[in-house]
């Protein structure tokens, strides 16, 4: 299998497309807070627009209630949680039938993301790559200098970047283009 790259914070039908049309594997959509964030409904317009794409849904802290109207209202692939869940909200997507991706070495997870300190933020960390039987991805402050140093060093099943492709804000298609090239090379 080869190296699976996801980017993420995506706020618009044409970028989702042109990202995965370069090479993208997966497309994230933000649902939690955040200057990328789009709506339930922008989401399911997205996805169903797009079907032959995996999106994942991007969490955080969000409760049972407000997971089970994403789960219900929009077929995502997958759901990405950051934060904490007093809820078994990898048996809740399971049951959806998506894969949970966690930002911890979660059990009963499909997938396992390590991200910096600031997930979205685009702040490098020490990147590492825990002991788990399941697949790793990488994120934290990647852009197309220094993904493939990542990639070569850790090996990761997958990597994970959002304001690295961006220029002002914005999802740059040169920038998702360039980082899909330095990251694909290595596999």
């Amino acid at each position: 299998m080869g190296l699976d790259v996801k980017i993420c914070g995506v706020k618009d039908t044409l970028t989702a497309f042109e990202a995965h049309k370069a090479g993208a594997d997966y497309i994230g959509l933000v649902l939690s807070r955040s200057k990328r964030q789009v709506s339930v409904a922008q989401a399911r317009h997205m996805v169903m627009a797009l079907p032959a794409i995996r999106f994942i849904a991007v969490v955080r802290n969000m409760n049972r209630d407000d997971l089970n109207e994403v789960l219900t209202q929009v077929p995502f692939w997958g759901v990405q949680y950051h934060g904490t869940a007093n809820f078994d909200w990898i048996e809740m997507v399971h049951e959806a039938g998506g894969r949970a991706i966690a930002t911890t070495l979660a059990v009963g997870a499909d997938m396992i993301l390590m991200d910096g300190p600031e997930p979205g933020q685009g702040q490098t960390w020490e990147w590492q790559r825990p002991l788990s039987n399941k697949p790793v991805w990488i994120a934290g402050g990647l852009t197309p200098h220094n993904v493939a140093m990542v990639v070569r060093t850790l090996k990761p099943d997958g990597v994970d970047v959002s304001s690295g492709v961006e220029t002002g804000g914005v999802k740059d298609l040169t920038k998702i283009r360039q980082f899909l090239g330095e990251a694909k090379q290595w596999q």
